[in-house]
């Protein structure tokens, strides 16, 4: 690379003024979702993200545990993620919702 030649910042970078002097540079590197998840597999994806477990992800969404249990099984299938903290790795960017 030659001095003074600028370059294109890389892809999902971002960038937080925290005052005059501080900047913070980070990457949001969550990839979306797949467009075949239910509408059901996407809270689900959500709540799992931020941590929730499965008995208190059933809580609030009126459900049995088992059945939080099968749509965290068919999100692993769907994503080819081997586990609960791979779908947080993969999809940390939609702890906000």
């Amino acid at each position: 690379m030659s001095r003074g030649k600028r370059m294109a910042p890389p892809p999902n970078l971002v960038a937080e003024r925290i005052d005059e002097e501080l900047v913070v540079f980070s990457w949001d590197v969550a990839e979306p979702p797949p467009a075949e998840l239910t509408s059901a597999e996407r809270d689900v994806l959500t709540r799992v993200v931020r941590g929730e477990s499965n008995s208190a992800i059933a809580a609030s969404r009126m459900t049995s545990v088992r059945t939080i249990a099968n749509q965290v099984a068919s999100l692993l299938r769907k994503t080819g993620a081997a586990s609960r903290f791979d779908l947080i790795r993969r999809y940390g960017g939609l702890r906000d919702g």
